[in-house]
């Protein structure tokens, strides 16, 4: 392989991740329009899904409403996943080396629920190593463009899909990191949260 082939072929791996780095990981007016139009929908189905909670008429009716419940949750989480993070950690979750860190299989994502709420809130960067392969990209930050609610529903999501098992984060929880890292103005790094060597 010659010098200039490698050049070349390294010169275009730069520029795909730099446009990776451009989409704002699934960002962009694209991006948005389907947002608005995500929100649209899910206003025109809250009078069903109240309706169906005001139904206190029968005990046997409870089980059936959380699960609808548990179900509506998990059509959100997948997607807000669909919406702003399959670009960077793609649909199975496998994310793309050597920039976007895998979800599947991930300590950060199934452990301590705050530090994945901490970096969907204010972003990550950072090199971190994962099963041998290191990465080093930058998570943007989503503190304002999503609501808590939609955080939860995307953590929950990941956190028991790709062969995840986790409990689901709520939108309490979200609340609670957002209102004590209000001050937070810079992404966070992977030394500050401790997953440099997850």
């Amino acid at each position: 392989m010659t010098t200039q082939s490698t050049t070349t072929k390294t010169s275009a791996f730069v520029l795909f991740v730099g446009l990776l780095f451009a989409a704002g990981c699934g960002g962009g007016a694209e991006g948005a329009d389907q947002a608005a139009a995500d929100d649209t929908s899910s206003l025109a189905a809250a009078p069903a899904a109240d309706a169906a909670a005001d139904d206190t008429s029968s005990v046997a009716a409870a089980p059936a409403a959380d699960a609808a419940a548990d179900q509506a949750g998990s059509d959100e989480g997948e997607r807000v996943y669909g919406r702003v993070c399959v670009t960077c950690h793609q649909a199975d979750g496998a994310g793309i080396a050597p920039a976007f860190p895998p979800l599947a299989g991930s300590a950060v994502a199934t452990g301590d629920a705050e530090v994945p709420i901490k970096i969907v809130l204010s972003g990550l960067t950072g090199e971190m190593t994962r099963d041998g392969t290191i990465f080093n990209g930058m998570m943007t930050p989503w503190a304002s463009a999503l609501s808590d609610a939609e955080i939860a529903a995307v953590l929950t999501y990941v956190r028991s899909n790709f062969g995840n098992s986790a409990d689901a984060v709520t939108e309490a929880q979200v609340a609670g990191v957002r209102a004590a890292t209000s001050s937070q103005t810079a992404p966070y790094t992977t030394d500050d949260l401790g997953i440099a060597g997850e």
